[in-house]
């Protein structure tokens, strides 16, 4: 690799460990030229890759619709991330051409019809109010999966199955397989998860007027949800993260 650019949104560079002078240092070193700059900047221009350092790098260049490879730092091993502390073998080893492209599922969301983001992790439906309890239904392909009362509904992709899903007693999925959907904090003494293909569409409602329920993708407030109205999940392309032998494994 000749060109690895190195992600810094406005406002948290102080608060970036490796930091970023640091990290440019390390890029040149591996014999790489360092390119600095925020998701706008660097997706820009023509890099053989991009430095994510944490999660939010990683969501914030999924939003994007980076066509760029990702180097995942301290990111989860969902996207198979690079400990800070490999960081320096990981980049020589890079731009010796001893990481490869894996591809990550990402999804499209849509509320009542209108296209609101794109999730790479997971996206959920809660209620607004600690411990307050609504009914949701879901449906794949126009089928209902299922309809129940709980605190809130996830959707997981692989790279994401292994946070919030897995907390609820979601399955970790491994890539490829589809994504894992868990109630919730259930109001039932059993309850059950589905792993369903995003290929054939998903759909939640809200099926009660119950209070608030907010929307929150990869973690981010996006809106309130009223009753009834579809959220709809679907494939909308992929990730390329650039995974080697300092990556974690995808197993927790």
């Amino acid at each position: 690799m000749e060109s690895i650019g190195i992600l810094v949104e406005p406002g948290d560079a102080a608060q970036r460990a490796p930091s970023t002078s640091a990290l440019v240092e390390r890029v040149e070193s591996s014999g790489a030229e360092a390119v600095v700059g925020d998701a706008g900047d660097l997706l820009g221009r023509s890099l053989d890759a991009v430095v994510a350092r944490g999660e939010r790098d990683v969501v914030e260049l999924a939003r994007r619709d980076a066509d760029v490879p990702v180097l995942p730092v301290d990111a989860g091993s969902g996207v198979r991330s690079v400990p800070a502390g490999a960081l320096d073998a990981a980049l020589t080893a890079a731009t010796d051409g001893e990481y490869e492209h894996r591809e990550r599922t990402l999804l499209a969301l849509s509320v009542g019809g209108e296209r609101v983001g794109r999730a790479a992790f997971d996206v959920m439906l809660v209620t607004e109010e600690p411990a307050k309890i609504s009914e949701y239904a879901v449906r794949a392909g126009g089928d209902r999966v299922s309809r129940f009362r709980a605190d809130g509904v996830v959707l997981a992709t692989p790279a994401g199955s292994a946070g919030y899903a897995a907390a609820a007693d979601g399955p970790v999925l491994a890539p490829g397989t589809g994504v894992a959907v868990v109630p919730v904090a259930p109001f039932a003494t059993t309850h059950d998860h589905w792993v369903l293909d995003p290929e054939q569409g998903i759909e939640f409602t809200v099926e009660r007027d119950e209070g608030p329920v907010e929307l929150l993708v990869d973690d981010r407030r996006s809106r309130t949800i009223p009753p009834r109205t579809p959220v709809s999940v679907a494939v909308d392309g992929s990730l390329s993260v650039l995974v080697g032998p300092h990556s974690v494994s995808h197993w927790p």
